[in-house]
C-alpha cells in the first residue's frame, strides 16, 4: 500500500510538473498564428511587414512578402511540412524580386519548428537539411486579430 502511494504521489507530481513546464507555450501540435517572418535564407527580410500565417482548419497559408497577397495550401504530419506552389501574384510591384526570393524560399520549406525562449515565441521553417530558411515571430493577439 505503501509503494502505491508513493507512485501515485509521483506520477501526480510529474502531471503538476508537466502542467507548469507548458502552461506558456504556443500550441506546437498545429502551425497558428499570424508571424512576422524576420529572416529569409539566414538574412533580415527587406520588408519588415512581410508575414505567413498558417490555417490549420483549411490547411492554408497566407503570405506576404511586400507586393502581393499570397496563399496556398499545406500537409503537415508530425511536422514534416508540404507547401503548395503560391498564388496570388497578379501584380508587378517595385520590388518584385523580394517577393520572388520570398515564394521562392517556400520552395525549400520540408518541416517545422517553434521555439520558446529568452528571444520569444519563433517559428522556424527548415529544408531537408534542417537549414532554417525562414524565421518567423509571433506577433501579438491584437495584430492577429487585424490580419
Amino acid at each position: 500500500m505503501k509503494k502505491l502511494k508513493l507512485i501515485l504521489a509521483c506520477v501526480a507530481t510529474l502531471l503538476v510538473l508537466n502542467a507548469c513546464a507548458f502552461a506558456y507555450k504556443p500550441n506546437t501540435k498545429y502551425l497558428s498564428g499570424n508571424w512576422q517572418i524576420r529572416t529569409l535564407n539566414g538574412e533580415p527580410t527587406p520588408d519588415a511587414s512581410s508575414r505567413i500565417r498558417f490555417d490549420p482548419n483549411t490547411h492554408q497559408y497566407f503570405a506576404y512578402f511586400g507586393c502581393n497577397q499570397i496563399n496556398g495550401t499545406y500537409r503537415d504530419f508530425r511536422h514534416t511540412l508540404h507547401l503548395s506552389r503560391p498564388f496570388g501574384i497578379n501584380k508587378l510591384c517595385s520590388n518584385i524580386e523580394d517577393e520572388r526570393t520570398g515564394t521562392g524560399t517556400l520552395g525549400f520549406v520540408d518541416s517545422w519548428r517553434i521555439i520558446n525562449d529568452s528571444i520569444g515565441v519563433r517559428l522556424q521553417l527548415l529544408d531537408k537539411n534542417r537549414y532554417v530558411r525562414v524565421e518567423a515571430r509571433l506577433l501579438p493577439e491584437t495584430d492577429n486579430k487585424k490580419k
